[in-house]
């Protein structure tokens, strides 16, 4: 599947008014598929870090923070060598539906030619006093992804908590 959250995916240019129409009913097209390839790579990371069963992880994203934020934290290499790639992209998914359930929400098309995340996919829904309020969670994942080994998952969940509006904390509920 294409990875139409990406800002590298690229638009015709010039985008006319007939090309951003095509662009955006085919990606509304695909909004559905992609929902469930989301959830279908958080199941497979529940595979990955041995959940049993893997769906435990989609349904309890907090469950897997330590051990996410772990990857995270240094050189995601060595994990990509052993199943977890591409990994912008699975922890993309993963922070997705760990603020679906966290926050509500899920994902949503921008669907404003003239806005600079035109035809991705990004985090929506989860306001009700602003249903046009969007966060592109790629974008966060990116950055961080970005930053020196040393990554903390938590500030990541964080920060696109208070983006959202929410409240802001998050914990490994895999113990009791």
């Amino acid at each position: 599947m294409a990875y139409p959250l990406d800002p590298e995916q690229p638009l015709p240019s010039p985008l006319t008014p007939d090309a951003a129409t095509r662009v955006r009913d085919e990606r509304r097209e695909l909004l559905p598929d992609w929902a469930e390839a989301s959830r279908a790579l958080v199941v497979r990371l529940g595979a990955l870090s041995r959940w049993d069963p893997p769906e435990t992880l989609l349904e309890n994203p907090s469950h897997g923070l330590m051990h996410m934020g772990a990857v995270c934290a240094g050189d995601p290499a060595p994990f990509e060598m052993i199943g977890y790639q591409p990994f912008d992209l699975l922890l993309t998914a993963y922070c997705a539906e760990y603020m679906f359930s966290d926050v509500g929400g899920g994902w949503v098309l921008d669907e404003d030619p003239d806005s600079p995340t035109f035809a991705r996919f990004l985090l929506g829904e989860y306001d009700a006093d602003d249903p046009d309020a969007t966060v592109d969670v790629h974008a966060a994942v990116t950055a961080f992804l970005n930053e020196p080994e040393g990554r903390d998952l938590e500030e990541l969940l964080e920060s696109l908590q208070e983006e959202m509006g929410a409240p802001v904390g998050v914990q490994d509920t895999s113990y009791p």
